[in-house]
């Protein structure tokens, strides 16, 4: 557990936070542009969601990590990922059984994130969220520090797909770049997509840019 200089307690997060963090991830992710391209009624895509998002944290609880902040303002989903960088069959086969008549547009864009997707090991941070109330007030900042620590000795790279030019620019200011000369777009009037990637800030495994 670490304690931010703004006080914001990071800590991993267990089952007794999923339904906490559920209701954070989905207030912070139902209305996003990638989540209105794969379901486009908004009642619909709320209702999916509050079933996907506790689906992910049980699933995320033990093939990966998850983070909080001590209140549940905001949480982190992390994955590890091989080089060969092939998707989690798991976490493909829960989004088919929770997505429905959706589950077509979320393989669409498993397939894409996975094309470019790095092919070595990193860290993959698949979901970043912070509830509307506490944006602005370093929850992401925090979430991002306590992870970055870890990497950052073991020499780790990370991962991410930044949904929004506004998480693209945070990204960006901690130490992340473009991995594609241009956006990727969603098809059929999708939004921009941005591959990004993060060198760990000590020498070690992983270390050197990728090209």
């Amino acid at each position: 557990m670490t304690t931010t200089p703004t006080t914001t307690v990071i800590r991993v997060a267990d089952r007794h936070d999923i339904p906490a963090l559920t209701a954070t991830l989905v207030e912070a992710f139902v209305d996003t542009p990638d989540a209105a391209w794969l379901i486009p009624d908004p009642g619909e895509r709320r209702h999916v969601y509050q079933r996907l998002c506790p689906a992910i944290l049980t699933h995320t609880m033990t093939s990966g990590t998850v983070y909080t902040s001590d209140d549940h303002a905001g949480a982190a989903v992390w994955l590890p990922h091989t080089a060969a960088g092939t998707p989690d069959p798991h976490h493909t086969a829960l989004v088919d059984r929770v997505a429905g008549p959706h589950a077509g547009r979320f393989a669409h864009l498993a397939a894409l994130l996975h094309e470019h997707a790095p092919r070595r090991p990193h860290t993959y941070l698949a979901y970043l969220g912070v509830a509307s109330d506490r944006r602005r007030q370093g929850v992401g900042t925090a979430l991002l520090a306590h992870r970055h620590a870890t990497c950052d000795t073991a020499g780790t790279p990370v991962h991410l797909v930044a949904t929004s030019g506004d998480a693209r620019r945070l990204y960006q200011r901690h130490g992340y770049y473009d991995t594609a000369p241009t956006p990727v777009h969603l098809p059929d009037g999708g939004p921009p997509l941005w591959p990004m990637w993060r060198q760990p800030r000590t020498r070690g495994v992983g270390s050197g840019r990728e090209s």
